[in-house]
Protein backbone atom coordinates (compact mmCIF):
# COMPACT_ATOMS: atom_id res chain seq x y z
CA UNK A 1 0.00 0.00 0.00
CA UNK A 2 2.56 2.31 0.92
CA UNK A 3 5.11 1.46 -2.67
CA UNK A 4 1.59 2.13 -4.40
CA UNK A 5 1.09 5.51 -2.60
CA UNK A 6 4.91 6.39 -3.38
CA UNK A 7 4.36 5.55 -6.97
CA UNK A 8 1.50 7.30 -7.42
CA UNK A 9 2.63 10.41 -5.89
CA UNK A 10 5.74 10.91 -8.01
CA UNK A 11 3.76 10.13 -10.82
CA UNK A 12 1.37 13.04 -10.26
CA UNK A 13 4.28 14.84 -9.68
CA UNK A 14 5.99 14.33 -12.69
CA UNK A 15 2.47 15.27 -14.89
CA UNK A 16 1.99 18.31 -13.26
CA UNK A 17 5.32 19.45 -13.66
CA UNK A 18 4.60 18.83 -17.47
CA UNK A 19 1.17 20.39 -17.88
CA UNK A 20 2.01 23.17 -16.18
CA UNK A 21 5.82 23.81 -15.98
CA UNK A 22 5.36 23.77 -11.94
CA UNK A 23 6.44 20.62 -10.59
CA UNK A 24 3.91 19.72 -7.95
CA UNK A 25 3.27 17.11 -5.36
CA UNK A 26 0.32 15.37 -4.32
CA UNK A 27 -0.11 13.93 -0.80
CA UNK A 28 -2.37 12.48 1.57
CA UNK A 29 -2.21 13.42 5.63
CA UNK A 30 -4.18 11.41 8.16
CA UNK A 31 -4.68 12.43 11.64
CA UNK A 32 -6.31 10.81 14.65
CA UNK A 33 -6.98 12.10 17.90
CA UNK A 34 -8.80 10.57 20.68
CA UNK A 35 -11.16 12.24 23.21
CA UNK A 36 -13.82 11.52 26.12
CA UNK A 37 -17.12 11.67 25.19
CA UNK A 38 -19.77 14.29 26.23
CA UNK A 39 -22.51 12.38 26.24
CA UNK A 40 -23.44 8.78 27.57
CA UNK A 41 -26.87 6.88 26.59
CA UNK A 42 -28.09 4.44 29.14
CA UNK A 43 -31.01 1.57 28.78
CA UNK A 44 -33.22 1.09 31.01
CA UNK A 45 -35.26 -2.12 30.02
CA UNK A 46 -37.90 -4.42 32.44
CA UNK A 47 -38.49 -8.13 30.82
CA UNK A 48 -41.01 -10.36 32.07
CA UNK A 49 -41.90 -14.34 31.07
CA UNK A 50 -45.34 -15.56 31.30
CA UNK A 51 -47.40 -18.25 29.16
CA UNK A 52 -49.84 -15.24 29.10
CA UNK A 53 -48.93 -12.61 27.05
CA UNK A 54 -51.29 -9.98 28.39
CA UNK A 55 -50.02 -10.59 31.68
CA UNK A 56 -46.06 -10.55 30.68
CA UNK A 57 -46.62 -7.07 29.14
CA UNK A 58 -48.85 -5.89 32.05
CA UNK A 59 -45.84 -6.86 34.54
CA UNK A 60 -43.17 -5.23 32.05
CA UNK A 61 -44.73 -2.43 31.46
CA UNK A 62 -45.55 -2.05 35.36
CA UNK A 63 -42.01 -2.48 36.37
CA UNK A 64 -40.41 -0.14 33.73
CA UNK A 65 -43.37 2.75 34.77
CA UNK A 66 -42.29 2.75 38.20
CA UNK A 67 -38.47 2.58 37.83
CA UNK A 68 -39.16 5.42 35.39
CA UNK A 69 -41.27 7.38 38.31
CA UNK A 70 -38.52 6.04 41.00
CA UNK A 71 -35.61 7.93 38.47
CA UNK A 72 -37.38 11.23 37.93
CA UNK A 73 -37.88 11.03 41.80
CA UNK A 74 -34.06 11.01 42.22
CA UNK A 75 -32.86 13.96 39.77
CA UNK A 76 -33.73 12.70 36.44
CA UNK A 77 -35.45 15.12 34.04
CA UNK A 78 -38.24 13.62 32.20
CA UNK A 79 -36.78 15.32 28.95
CA UNK A 80 -33.28 13.18 29.80
CA UNK A 81 -35.76 10.19 28.35
CA UNK A 82 -35.21 9.42 24.57
CA UNK A 83 -38.87 9.36 22.79
CA UNK A 84 -40.88 6.44 22.52
CA UNK A 85 -40.29 2.60 24.15
CA UNK A 86 -38.46 -0.76 22.70
CA UNK A 87 -40.56 -3.49 22.78
CA UNK A 88 -39.59 -6.82 21.91
CA UNK A 89 -41.76 -10.28 22.52
CA UNK A 90 -40.38 -13.53 22.29
CA UNK A 91 -41.49 -17.18 22.15
CA UNK A 92 -40.34 -20.74 23.65
CA UNK A 93 -41.71 -23.93 23.15
CA UNK A 94 -39.82 -26.89 24.14
CA UNK A 95 -41.10 -30.14 22.94
CA UNK A 96 -41.25 -34.01 25.06
CA UNK A 97 -41.53 -37.65 23.14
CA UNK A 98 -43.83 -39.72 25.11
CA UNK A 99 -43.45 -43.34 24.03
CA UNK A 100 -45.63 -46.21 24.74
CA UNK A 101 -45.53 -49.59 24.07
CA UNK A 102 -45.87 -49.64 19.99
CA UNK A 103 -45.05 -45.90 19.03
CA UNK A 104 -43.72 -42.20 20.35
CA UNK A 105 -45.39 -39.05 20.07
CA UNK A 106 -44.12 -35.35 20.03
CA UNK A 107 -45.66 -33.58 22.27
CA UNK A 108 -45.58 -29.64 22.85
CA UNK A 109 -45.39 -27.99 25.83
CA UNK A 110 -47.36 -24.60 26.71
CA UNK A 111 -45.39 -21.55 25.43
CA UNK A 112 -43.48 -19.15 27.40
CA UNK A 113 -43.75 -15.79 26.49
CA UNK A 114 -41.43 -12.86 27.41
CA UNK A 115 -41.78 -9.26 27.29
CA UNK A 116 -39.16 -6.67 27.02
CA UNK A 117 -39.87 -2.91 27.49
CA UNK A 118 -37.06 -0.74 26.80
CA UNK A 119 -36.36 3.64 27.33
CA UNK A 120 -33.03 5.23 26.35
CA UNK A 121 -31.85 7.98 29.06
CA UNK A 122 -29.55 10.44 27.76
CA UNK A 123 -26.63 11.98 29.83
CA UNK A 124 -23.70 14.55 30.05
CA UNK A 125 -20.41 12.60 30.88
CA UNK A 126 -19.65 15.12 33.46
CA UNK A 127 -23.29 13.68 35.11
CA UNK A 128 -21.23 10.72 36.75
CA UNK A 129 -22.61 10.43 40.21
CA UNK A 130 -26.05 10.97 38.45
CA UNK A 131 -25.31 8.14 35.89
CA UNK A 132 -23.98 5.46 38.94
CA UNK A 133 -27.37 6.50 40.83
CA UNK A 134 -29.56 5.31 38.03
CA UNK A 135 -27.65 2.02 37.36
CA UNK A 136 -28.93 1.70 41.17
CA UNK A 137 -32.18 2.82 41.69
CA UNK A 138 -33.61 1.34 38.50
CA UNK A 139 -31.47 -2.57 39.88
CA UNK A 140 -33.45 -1.68 43.33
CA UNK A 141 -37.47 -1.44 40.92
CA UNK A 142 -36.42 -4.89 39.57
CA UNK A 143 -35.42 -3.54 36.38
CA UNK A 144 -32.32 -3.52 34.35
CA UNK A 145 -29.68 -0.56 33.55
CA UNK A 146 -26.64 -0.57 31.55
CA UNK A 147 -24.31 2.27 29.55
CA UNK A 148 -25.31 1.01 25.78
CA UNK A 149 -23.17 4.08 24.03
CA UNK A 150 -21.55 7.49 23.70
CA UNK A 151 -21.33 10.28 21.37
CA UNK A 152 -19.32 13.48 21.23
CA UNK A 153 -21.51 16.19 20.65
CA UNK A 154 -19.19 19.45 21.11
CA UNK A 155 -16.52 18.52 17.86
CA UNK A 156 -15.13 21.97 17.27
CA UNK A 157 -12.35 21.93 19.38
CA UNK A 158 -11.28 17.78 18.17
CA UNK A 159 -12.31 18.51 14.71
CA UNK A 160 -9.19 21.70 14.83
CA UNK A 161 -6.43 19.22 16.94
CA UNK A 162 -7.73 16.20 13.96
CA UNK A 163 -7.19 18.01 11.09
CA UNK A 164 -4.01 20.36 12.30
CA UNK A 165 -2.66 16.82 12.62
CA UNK A 166 -3.51 15.95 9.43
CA UNK A 167 -1.75 18.54 7.55
CA UNK A 168 1.68 17.58 9.46
CA UNK A 169 1.12 14.52 8.30
CA UNK A 170 1.12 15.29 4.64
CA UNK A 171 3.80 17.72 5.15
CA UNK A 172 5.94 14.78 6.77
CA UNK A 173 4.89 12.26 3.82
CA UNK A 174 5.60 14.91 1.13
CA UNK A 175 8.97 15.75 2.55
CA UNK A 176 10.10 12.25 2.34
CA UNK A 177 9.37 11.39 -0.84
CA UNK A 178 10.64 14.95 -2.70
CA UNK A 179 13.65 13.60 -0.68
CA UNK A 180 13.75 10.50 -1.87
CA UNK A 181 13.14 11.95 -5.52
CA UNK A 182 16.39 14.22 -5.30
CA UNK A 183 13.81 16.88 -4.94
CA UNK A 184 13.05 20.22 -2.05
CA UNK A 185 10.06 20.89 -0.66
CA UNK A 186 8.78 24.29 -1.23
CA UNK A 187 5.32 26.49 -0.63
CA UNK A 188 1.93 24.82 0.09
CA UNK A 189 -0.50 25.30 -3.10
CA UNK A 190 -3.74 23.82 -2.17
CA UNK A 191 -5.43 21.60 1.03
CA UNK A 192 -8.84 19.88 0.22
CA UNK A 193 -10.46 17.73 2.60
CA UNK A 194 -12.96 15.93 0.80
CA UNK A 195 -15.51 15.29 4.05
CA UNK A 196 -15.77 16.17 7.71
CA UNK A 197 -13.72 14.84 10.20
CA UNK A 198 -15.54 11.48 11.36
CA UNK A 199 -16.32 10.75 14.94
CA UNK A 200 -16.78 6.98 16.08
CA UNK A 201 -16.69 5.10 18.79
CA UNK A 202 -13.98 2.95 19.37
CA UNK A 203 -14.43 -0.55 19.72
CA UNK A 204 -13.32 -1.56 23.65
CA UNK A 205 -11.99 -4.93 22.21
CA UNK A 206 -10.49 -7.05 19.38
CA UNK A 207 -13.62 -8.61 18.27
CA UNK A 208 -12.74 -9.47 14.79
CA UNK A 209 -16.59 -8.62 14.00
CA UNK A 210 -17.54 -5.27 15.76
CA UNK A 211 -17.44 -3.82 12.44
CA UNK A 212 -20.61 -2.45 11.27
CA UNK A 213 -21.73 -2.43 7.31
CA UNK A 214 -21.15 1.21 6.92
CA UNK A 215 -17.98 0.77 8.07
CA UNK A 216 -16.99 -0.23 4.80
CA UNK A 217 -17.44 2.98 3.26
CA UNK A 218 -15.96 5.13 5.42
CA UNK A 219 -13.25 7.32 3.93
CA UNK A 220 -10.43 5.38 6.42
CA UNK A 221 -11.52 2.25 5.05
CA UNK A 222 -7.96 1.31 4.65
CA UNK A 223 -6.56 2.12 8.02
CA UNK A 224 -9.62 0.36 9.76
CA UNK A 225 -8.91 -2.85 7.97
CA UNK A 226 -5.14 -3.06 7.92
CA UNK A 227 -3.93 -5.86 9.62
CA UNK A 228 -0.29 -4.62 10.05
CA UNK A 229 -1.89 -1.53 11.89
CA UNK A 230 -1.25 -1.99 15.44
CA UNK A 231 -5.15 -1.48 17.34
CA UNK A 232 -5.22 0.74 20.56
CA UNK A 233 -8.42 -0.27 22.45
CA UNK A 234 -8.90 2.80 25.44
CA UNK A 235 -10.90 3.31 28.71
CA UNK A 236 -14.85 3.15 27.43
CA UNK A 237 -16.23 6.36 27.00
CA UNK A 238 -13.04 7.53 24.41
CA UNK A 239 -14.28 8.64 20.70
CA UNK A 240 -12.23 8.52 17.82
CA UNK A 241 -11.96 12.00 15.45
CA UNK A 242 -10.00 11.53 12.16
CA UNK A 243 -9.72 13.96 9.66
CA UNK A 244 -8.13 13.07 5.81
CA UNK A 245 -6.41 15.81 3.71
CA UNK A 246 -5.43 16.12 0.83
CA UNK A 247 -1.82 18.61 -0.02
CA UNK A 248 -0.32 20.17 -3.11
CA UNK A 249 3.23 21.20 -2.58
CA UNK A 250 5.11 22.82 -5.09
CA UNK A 251 8.74 21.20 -5.12
CA UNK A 252 11.78 22.40 -6.94
CA UNK A 253 15.14 20.38 -8.25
Amino acid sequence: MKALAILLCLSAMILSGAAEDVMALTVVGDGRVLVPADVVYVSVSSTSTDENLTRASLYSTEVLNRTIEALIYAGLDKFDFQTGRDRSVSSTQTMSRVCNNSSCVMVAEEAVISVKERVTIRFEAKDEDLINRTLEVAEAEGAEASIIGYALEDRSAAFAEARKMAIQNAKDVAESLASAAGMKLDKRLEIIERSSPVVRQIPLDPYPMRYRMMDFFDLFWDKQYDPFDAAIYPEPGMMEVRSRVFVTYEVTS
